[in-house]
């Protein structure tokens, strides 16, 4: 399906102060940087567990979406509220940092494997399906393996921010696009940049 109906997009990240800088919440960051471009602000919802962001684009209601439950229990918030809201998992494109790519570079695809990320794995098992949309903003990874919680826990260098910032309000300046459903064009726009 590369046309969707997009209601809810949700940014994976920590919500400790001192973890709110790191590669980890590169989703927070995307998410972050949306409501102020949209010139709107988050609310936090208790019976939701998140900070939550309405706004109406065009004719239908777009959600925003950042759970607080730490990233490896995404899922729970985020089942909560989307049975709520009556949303189903094709409908929700979910945003968070990946080791696998180069730092700042960027896919959007649907559905697949958790590929070890913890997030995805929680939304994955609450929500009972893969089949939401996933965009993968790359962090890139330590050359020792068991460097990978301290790694993804870690702030990324001047430079590296400043990578995955560039991909950030690349996505930004494409956000009609996602609040279209223009899936098909973003993938040939925004895979291997």
């Amino acid at each position: 399906m590369s046309q969707m109906s997009l209601k809810l997009i949700v940014g994976l990240g920590n919500p400790d102060k001192h973890l709110l800088s790191t590669r980890h919440n590169v989703g927070f960051w995307l998410l972050d940087s949306l409501v102020e471009k949209l010139s709107k602000d988050f609310s936090y919802i208790k019976k939701f567990e998140s900070d939550i962001c309405e706004f109406e684009h065009d004719t239908h209601q777009i959600y925003l979406m950042k759970p607080l439950s730490y990233i490896n229990n995404s899922g729970i918030p985020i089942k909560t509220y989307i049975k709520n809201k009556n949303i189903k998992p094709e409908n929700i494109l979910i945003v968070y940092d990946d080791l696998d790519l180069n730092v700042g570079q960027i896919r959007l695809k649907q559905g697949g494997a958790s590929a070890g990320h913890n997030g995805l794995n929680s939304i994955i098992e609450q929500l009972g399906s893969k089949e939401f949309w996933r965009l993968r903003i790359g962090i890139g990874k330590p050359e020792n393996k068991d460097n990978v919680v301290s790694y993804v826990l870690g702030k990324p260098s001047p430079e590296d921010k400043q990578s995955i910032l560039e991909c950030i309000n690349l996505i930004l300046d494409k956000i009609n696009e996602f609040f279209n459903g223009d899936f098909s064009k973003l993938m040939n726009k925004l895979n291997g940049k």
